[in-house]
């Protein structure tokens, strides 16, 4: 079997199809009790579907096709289809349940990505070497499933300012912090417990990059919606890593000099060569250290080496930080491939091999716009004193989304149990913030005996961004998922997790080993 196709870790044979659910499945009945659970919510539109062709195919935009929605999904059990529109105030959220007609009495929680919480562009197909769960991979193990679109975005498409007065939509912003996720938990459970008539016994979520900050988010201020969470490659800090992406730009123009992709690739180069080669490099645990001060003079395909890029390119390793020295986030070790040509994947992007200028990651604008409340700001020219200031504000402005609160006190006494994992090649979040965070708790609870009763952390060597197909193996789907079932369930601490790494292509295993946590 491909890697990617060993999509099933939960063992569904002891359960039978719910007694008399097609009963329950309509429109008037889900209403019906929904509104007695929650009295004061407006439900505006409930539609049912059933679905028992095993197969799904979502519509998608070609933009959308690009990111893998659209494609057929087989292979899934029988199951109901629940949407709900709720009211928001002004705005309205749109729920999706998937429901299996023999269900495992467990409900997990989805993600989305970047701005994105999630909805029906994220019913794609099940990818075991693709980390955070969709809601057809958690359907086909038997569990019931939400997403939710919080209205916010559609595409890059941002709802959150308004384009022409540049105002913030609070609603809509809170919608994406938090509340729309906490709404998908409590709305989704119901819609079990409603159509199966049992309760749910476990609860789990998983996401990856901006929905490893969801996860993160739901432990911090919803300790009871998840008996286990598992956050993948987490966009927390998010105002710090995404100022971060100006940062290499910010360097390049005060010190007045633009540090090529040829000149840029060498420096990389060099830092393998110091370790034994790459795939020495891609195996080490510890943060790498180089110098790039030890290149110049050396001849390389943009040029020799100068001083003054070697200072370019030492300040960009480094990070976003005073003029005082007093730094504001972490940078990216060296040999960590955070940038791309003509691709805009990365902490930063050259348009193309022959640009004499470098942009940020597309969401950094975005979201630097809610800063400013400028929906037209571009933000080409800014110099280091003008970052900073941008930076503080930020800080001031988005502080409650951070998703860095250690004082996650009732999630732990309630049982909860959390598992975070980070590659350390990841190109568009600083593996350090997620480290940063983990010695908080170690901090606030007073020890990593304490934490390890709870939480492990796991940062892997070479691993990508949220997938299996990078420079070193990764956690598979279900291997990370029937882990923390089992830490959850059967107390059994998940102190080694099976790795994997596979050719994007074809899903050829090219490599395995064994995760295991700080």
């Amino acid at each position: 079997m491909n890697v990617r196709d060993d999509i099933h870790f939960f063992d569904m044979s002891r359960y039978t199809v719910t007694a008399d659910i097609e009963k329950r499945a309509n429109e008037t009945y889900i209403r019906r009790e929904l509104e007695k659970r929650f009295p004061t919510d407006v439900f505006t539109e409930i539609t049912v579907t059933h679905n028992s062709t095993g197969e799904y195919r979502a519509k998608a935009s070609w933009f959308e096709k690009l990111w893998g929605a659209g494609k057929p999904i087989t292979g899934l059990p029988e199951y109901y289809e629940v949407e709900i529109l709720h009211k928001t105030g002004q705005h309205t959220e749109e729920l999706i349940v998937w429901s299996p007609v023999v269900w495992n009495d467990r409900f997990a929680g989805t993600a989305g990505g970047g701005t994105g919480i999630g909805g029906r562009n994220y019913l794609t197909k099940p990818d075991n070497c693709s980390r955070g769960w969709t809601v057809p991979y958690a359907v086909c193990n038997g569990f019931t499933a939400a997403t939710m679109y919080a209205g916010n975005i559609d595409g890059w498409k941002d709802h959150t300012i308004d384009a022409k007065t540049g105002e913030l939509d609070r609603e809509l912003y809170e919608n994406w912090r938090i509340r729309s996720t906490h709404n998908m938990t409590v709305f989704g459970k119901a819609v079990a417990e409603i159509l199966h008539n049992r309760p749910v016994r476990y609860a789990y979520m998983n996401g990856g990059s901006g929905g490893g900050r969801q996860c993160l988010m739901e432990v911090q201020n919803y300790p009871q919606d998840y008996n286990g969470v598992w956050a993948s490659c987490p966009a927390i800090n998010w105002h710090y890593f995404l100022m971060g992406g100006f940062w290499p730009e910010v360097v390049m123009r005060e010190k007045q000099h633009f540090l090529s992709p040829k000149k840029n690739s060498f420096f990389l180069e060099q830092v393998y060569k110091k370790y034994g080669g790459k795939k020495n490099f891609y195996r080490m645990t510890q943060k790498p250290e180089f110098d790039a001060d030890s290149c110049v003079g050396m001849k390389s395909p943009g040029g020799v080496i100068t001083q003054v890029d070697a200072d370019v390119m030492n300040e960009i390793w480094r990070g976003p930080h005073r003029r005082n020295g007093e730094q504001l986030w972490y940078g990216y070790y060296p040999g960590c491939k955070n940038w791309q040509v003509l691709i805009p994947i990365g902490t930063y992007y050259y348009p193309t091999p022959f640009s004499k200028k470098i942009k940020p990651f597309i969401l950094g604008p975005l979201y630097a716009r809610w800063i400013t409340n400028d929906p037209k700001q571009t933000f080409e020219n800014l110099t280091w004193d003008a970052y900073v200031e941008l930076f503080d504000q930020g800080t001031a402005k988005f502080g409650d989304n951070l998703a860095d609160n250690a004082c996650i006190d009732e999630f732990v006494q309630a049982g909860g149990k959390l598992m975070i994992d980070h590659g350390m090649d990841d190109p568009l979040i600083p593996t350090e913030g997620t480290i940063d965070y983990y010695k908080k708790l170690v901090w606030h609870f007073g020890g990593k005996s304490i934490v390890d009763t709870f939480c492990r952390l796991y940062i892997n060597p070479g691993d990508n961004h949220g997938n299996c197909w990078g420079n070193g193996p990764g956690i598979t789907q279900s291997a990370g998922m029937k882990a923390l079932v089992a830490w959850v369930e059967q107390g059994l601490a998940p102190d080694k997790i099976h790795t994997v790494r596979i050719n994007s292509k074809n899903g050829t295993l090219l490599e395995e080993g064994v995760a295991s946590p700080l």
